[in-house]
């Protein structure tokens, strides 16, 4: 497990998941998507079952139905609003990749160091609003996805080595 705890938001397939997953190859956090834990803790059993053969299915159809997963992910965190993020810091992980509502935002930001938004916006529109309640200046550090994957990989280094340069000092 890292030390450090962070929240990576950004629109549907701006990258955030490739974000995080370079995150624990390359400098050792712990992650999965918080779209797979809750899928695991809730909407397999209570939505996926009726209509998947698999939990795996239902995982990877989950951008068609966006909106509704985000729904079944607030109703999860009602009434305790930092329900997800508070169960995935307690199974191990150091990434909470994808939160969608501003409420679970304003009741977790304590719990994360950075609040991480992944920018692909060149390449692809914003997501609706009914699903994504966040812009960039929702978080504490902006992550360009708009070059290369080597360029993504530099940027990330920059961003996990401004700690390394403060515990310097």
């Amino acid at each position: 497990m890292n030390a450090q705890k962070l929240l990576v938001i950004g629109h549907g397939r701006h990258g955030k998941d490739t974000v995080c997953e370079i995150l624990r190859d390359d400098y050792g956090f712990q992650f999965i998507s918080s779209s797979q834990f809750v899928c695991n803790e809730v909407i397999w059993d209570g939505w996926g079952v009726w209509n998947y053969a698999d939990k795996e299915l239902c995982y990877a159809d989950r951008g068609n139905h966006r909106a509704l997963w985000a729904d079944m992910i607030s109703n999860y965190n009602t009434p305790d609003k930092s329900r997800t993020a508070t169960g995935m810091i307690s199974a191990g992980y150091d990434i909470y990749c994808g939160m969608r509502r501003r409420d679970e935002l304003e009741a977790t930001r304590h719990l994360f160091d950075k609040v991480v938004w992944v920018d692909r916006s060149l390449h692809l529109p914003p997501e609706p609003a009914s699903s994504m309640q966040f812009t960039a200046q929702d978080a504490t550090h902006f992550l360009n996805n708009n070059g290369t994957l080597q360029e993504l990989r530099r940027n990330i280094k920059t961003l996990v080595s401004l700690d390394a340069e403060k515990d310097k000092l």
